[in-house]
């Protein structure tokens, strides 16, 4: 048989890019009982920090595994993907200031900046400006706390 059908054949196009899609934590996080975690600032956050480190590393796996394809489906994936990361921000109803200096208990300060400021960035080149001045808030709280603890 032919490689290349061999290999057509086990890259089923519907299903290639199901690992971008974000919302499984809170399938695992239901199914041990577990909704009321989805409430915390930290748990929140913490999947908007993580989601964007993951993206990067799906980012690198994907372009190396399927070029064509992802090349392909690249620009509606980040977009569905991180709408979805940023979707966990406006369900935090703590102080963004707060929310901050809780995280920095499980990450690093540089990790919180670079996560946000590239989700940020990513919706401020789609003209996504409202999402960009939420964001920002908890950029802006992270700047003040790490200026007022230093």
């Amino acid at each position: 048989m032919n490689l290349f059908i061999l290999k057509t054949r086990l890259v089923d196009p519907n299903k290639l890019f199901e690992i971008f899609q974000v919302g499984n934590d809170e399938a695992v996080y239901k199914k041990h009982g577990l909704e009321r975690a989805m409430d915390s600032p930290y748990v929140l956050m913490g999947m908007v920090i993580r989601g964007v480190e993951n993206y990067h590393l799906m980012d690198v796996m994907y372009s190396r595994n399927y070029p064509k394809e992802y090349k392909r489906n690249k620009k509606s994936i980040t977009r569905r993907y991180f709408s979805k990361l940023y979707s966990y921000l406006p369900r935090i109803t703590q102080d963004p200031y707060e929310v901050i200096q809780e995280m920095e208990n499980g990450f690093d300060f540089t990790q919180i900046v670079i996560a946000l400021d590239y989700l940020r960035d990513f919706f401020e080149k789609i003209e996504h400006y409202e999402k960009c001045a939420v964001i920002k808030i908890y950029l802006d709280a992270a700047v003040t706390f790490k200026t007022e603890t230093t």
